[in-house]
C-alpha cells in the first residue's frame, strides 16, 4: 500500500535534482560567457574607435565630425556629434556579459524633439567562443555600422 508514496516521493526527487542540474548548467554556462565576454568587449571598443577615427579622416568638417568617444567605465561608452543634426550612441555591457544594451538619439535641430531607439543584441558562447546572437548582427564591425549610421545624416 505504500508502494505509491515511495513512486511519488522518487518522482518529486527525481524533478528537484533535474530542476538543481539545469539551474547548475545555466550557471556554468553564464560564467563560462563572462570570462570570455571582456575580451570580446574589448575587440568591441576598439573597432568602434577605429571607425570613430575613420568617420573623422572622410569628414573633416567640424559640423560633421564625431566630437566624442567617451569610455566613461569599463562596460559604458557614448559617441556624441554635438552639432546638429545631433546624434548619441551610448553602449553598456550588463553585468552579466550576457548582452550589449544600447541607444541611439538623434536630434535633428534646436528645439526638435529626440527620436530615440533602445535595444538589445543577445551574446552567447558557439564552439568556445562569444558571438553575437542576433540574426542581423554578426560582427564587430556590423555593430559599428549600426551605431554610426546616424552621423551620416547631415
Amino acid at each position: 500500500m505504500t508502494d505509491w508514496i515511495r513512486a511519488r516521493a522518487a518522482g518529486i526527487r527525481n524533478a528537484e535534482k533535474e530542476k538543481k542540474d539545469e539551474r547548475e548548467r545555466q550557471i556554468s554556462a553564464t560564467n563560462e560567457l563572462k570570462v570570455k565576454t571582456q575580451p570580446f568587449w574589448n575587440e568591441l571598443l576598439s573597432v568602434l574607435e577605429q571607425s570613430v577615427q575613420q568617420f573623422n579622416v572622410e569628414f573633416p568638417e567640424a559640423e560633421r565630425r564625431i566630437d566624442q568617444y567617451d569610455k566613461s567605465t569599463a562596460t559604458t561608452l557614448t559617441i556624441r556629434r554635438t552639432i546638429y543634426p545631433s546624434a548619441t550612441v551610448k553602449v553598456s555591457l550588463n553585468g552579466g556579459g550576457t548582452s550589449i544594451h544600447y541607444s541611439i538619439s538623434v536630434t535633428e535641430r534646436k528645439g526638435a524633439n529626440p527620436i530615440e531607439k533602445q535595444s538589445n543584441c543577445t551574446l552567447q558562447v558557439i564552439d568556445g567562443d562569444v558571438r553575437y546572437a542576433e540574426g542581423s548582427v554578426d560582427t564587430h564591425e556590423d555593430m559599428a555600422k549600426l551605431f554610426l549610421e546616424p552621423f551620416f545624416a547631415f
